[in-house]
């Protein structure tokens, strides 16, 4: 049988004046994608309020699940939407666009993922998706869906290479197995509880990631009596694809981040003048919180991951 590889976050800022920092569990040394999920950041279940003010993406796709707390997604598209638990916002990025996210007060709980586009639709146009899920019962466990299909249940958002996400809330101590394609790998983060999959204990917090060779996966919860279970699992038939992801950017090349940067800081450096030459439309703002500045490039070329 195939082995599961324990991945641990980092803590990771996320350039925000305040300095709000979330468990970055991917990408990190090891493990640069899983499928086209290139990002995955997991906050909570206290987490500082979440104040992203106007940023640019390109070539990816947001997607912001919550288990507790809510999030007002406001973007360039015109899109404005208050984000629940069970709730999926999934924002195509394509050839670049702004959003803001900011939480409402309260504690915030949940996991934000990005998506690489495939080269042949990467510079799509922007679009955004709102779904409210119905959560399936699999066994003893309570699943909610959000991305593609997982067990007997699906998701009708669009994405553009083949994956999955769903929640798995574990109501008793028997195991959930579940059919998978067996050219796709998978990762398994554990938000609450330590979560057995296969024959590997995955600590809260942490990752456990499957490589493409098996045709089922089994989780089991362990828990004391009374405490909640939780786990996210993603997965994906392997993109196959070099990239580079640098602070809000998906992109191929050093050149590319490196132009994409230039013109956000030109759009949000004209912005004052009623200007925006460069090409990233600016989400309106509902405050005076300026939008957010890119960092200085590194003294080093960006190298893709595959």
């Amino acid at each position: 049988m195939n082995t599961v590889d324990v991945m641990y976050p980092r803590s990771m800022p996320l350039g925000t004046p305040d300095r709000i920092e979330v468990s970055r569990v991917m990408p990190q040394r090891g493990l640069a994608m899983i499928g086209g999920w290139c990002v995955l950041d997991h906050f909570g279940p206290d987490a500082a309020p979440l104040r992203m003010a106007c940023h640019p993406h390109t070539c990816l796709q947001t997607v912001t699940w919550l288990f507790d707390g809510e999030i007002r997604h406001r973007d360039a598209l015109g899109s404005d939407e208050l984000v629940h638990p069970g709730e999926v916002a999934i924002m195509t990025a394509g050839w670049g666009t702004t959003h803001t996210e900011y939480s409402t007060p309260g504690p915030l709980h949940g996991v934000q993922l990005w998506t690489a586009l495939p080269n042949n639709v990467r510079f799509n146009q922007p679009g955004f998706e709102y779904f409210a899920t119905e959560p399936v019962r699999m066994g003893d466990h309570e699943v909610a869906v959000f991305v593609g299909e997982f067990g007997d249940s699906d998701s009708p958002v669009q994405v553009y290479s083949p994956l999955c996400a769903a929640e798995i809330r574990f109501t008793t101590a028997d195991p959930l197995e579940v059919e998978i394609p067996e050219n796709w790998e998978f990762g398994v983060l554990a938000d609450s509880g330590t979560v057995q999959v296969d024959d590997t204990e995955v600590p809260a917090g942490a990752l456990g990631y499957l490589a493409p060779g098996r045709r089922r996966l089994r989780l089991q919860a362990h828990a004391n009596a009374g405490e909640i279970v939780r786990a996210v699992v993603i997965g994906g038939e392997p993109l196959g694809e070099d990239l580079i992801v640098w602070w809000a950017f998906v992109g191929h090349s050093h050149q590319e981040i490196a132009a994409w940067r230039a013109n956000w800081q030109m759009a949000i450096g004209a912005e004052q003048d009623g200007d925006n030459p460069g090409n990233f439309p600016l989400t309106p703002r509902t405050d005076n919180e300026p939008e957010l500045t890119a960092p200085p490039l590194p003294p080093v070329r960006l190298r893709p991951r595959h």
